[in-house]
């Protein structure tokens, strides 16, 4: 039986994925993803809000480049595939992500940070590509994302010269979104999904579907479509529900 690398918790609408090779530093590889994959398929299709979190020091380190040591013929490309499709399965969820870091997240564990909709830092993280630094380039699609969440200069500064980024300058350029202590970093992303799940299921999905199709870029046509959005919602079971639960005092039920 393969080693746990991946464990499904959770309950009350939060799916809570933990990466459960502590003493290994949440490293990346098959038996990772496979692993990893089958979480996201199954479980995680339900949840109101999907939680990724970490056991051990580090969130996640990156590949496992003893391994690629080990086998230095072996297709990366290979690897790059497979983790892109838990990547693509977490892109796909209309449930909100909020993903709860410690230590370092380096490589495909930074590409994985920032997947996250709502990113929790604890004060000590470090954040490093990573890659150039052993002869390669980005994955994950982080030569997309990282400019994106820090902007097309920084992220190349940090590409480049494979510096890390602490949580107080990730909470500044955007990346991160909340940071605290490094002890809370689990209570902290607890609550925070906690709070999701308690919310409105489809008006959450919608308002995360705007922003990412607006792309931080505001255009007429995108108007049009908050506009549709926000009729569509008032007209739904879940806007009425809210609407009159304001009116009436109450707390409505979702």
């Amino acid at each position: 039986m393969a080693d746990e690398r991946v464990r499904v918790e959770g309950s009350d609408g939060v799916v809570r994925v933990v990466l459960a090779n502590g003493p290994g530093h949440n490293v990346v590889d098959f038996e990772f993803g496979r692993q990893f994959r089958e979480a996201l398929a199954g479980p995680a299709q339900d949840a109101r809000a999907l939680e990724i979190v970490a056991e051990g020091p580090n969130f996640c380190v990156g590949g496992d480049v003893r391994g690629f040591a080990a086998n230095p013929d072996g297709s990366l490309s290979a690897l790059a595939d497979d983790f892109h499709a838990c990547q693509r399965l977490i892109r796909g969820l209309a449930a909100p992500v909020v993903i709860g870091v410690q230590g370092w997240a380096a490589g495909i564990g930074l590409s994985l940070v920032l997947t996250g909709d709502v990113v929790v830092l604890g004060a000590g993280a470090r954040l490093r590509p990573a890659y150039t630094a052993i002869g390669l380039t980005p994955d994950g699609g982080m030569t997309a994302t990282l400019p994106a969440a820090v902007g097309r200069a920084r992220a190349l500064d940090m590409f480049l010269t494979n510096r890390p980024m602490g949580a107080d300058e990730a909470l500044t350029a955007g990346l991160a979104s909340r940071v605290v202590p490094d002890e809370s970093v689990r209570d902290e992303t607890d609550a925070i999904a906690t709070t999701i799940a308690a919310g409105p299921p489809q008006a959450l999905a919608a308002t995360k579907a705007l922003v990412r199709s607006a792309g931080g870029v505001l255009t007429d046509a995108h108007f049009e479509v908050e506009a549709k959005s926000i009729g569509d919602r008032g007209l739904s079971a879940e806007g009425r529900e809210g609407i009159t639960a304001f009116v009436e005092k109450r707390r409505p039920a979702w």
